[in-house]
């Protein structure tokens, strides 16, 4: 995360469309409603984070770390998680449509083929 970034966050500021947020540590972080949308989040921490209502659709999410985050009613349309890890997540009324999971490991334990 760049220093722009951190300030917005740190100021309330939700709009983080297009971001580059690689690897960022965004554990435990209140994100409900924010705009990530066509952020890149690939190998980010966003364990335990509330990303409910949030748009994440067509965002990059390579290897993310999930576990645990409430990502009820997000969009996450078009989304790349491939390898992304999943477990304990929660999923209610989130659009995953057109997502890529290749590998990733779902709430439930499973891995997406």
């Amino acid at each position: 995360m760049n220093p722009d970034e951190s300030q917005q966050r740190e100021a309330g500021e939700k709009d983080f469309h297009k971001a580059d947020l690689n690897q960022a540590d965004l554990s435990q972080e209140k994100l409900a409603g924010a705009d990530l949308s066509e952020a890149y989040l690939n190998q980010a921490d966003l364990s335990e984070a509330d990303l409910q209502g949030a748009d994440l659709s067509h965002a990059y999410l390579s290897e993310a770390d999930l576990r645990g985050a409430n990502l009820s009613e997000a969009d996450l349309s078009g989304a790349t998680l491939s390898w992304a890890e999943m477990a304990e997540a929660k999923l209610a009324n989130t659009d995953l449509s057109d997502a890529k999971l290749r590998g990733a490991t779902m709430p439930d334990g499973t891995t997406h083929e």
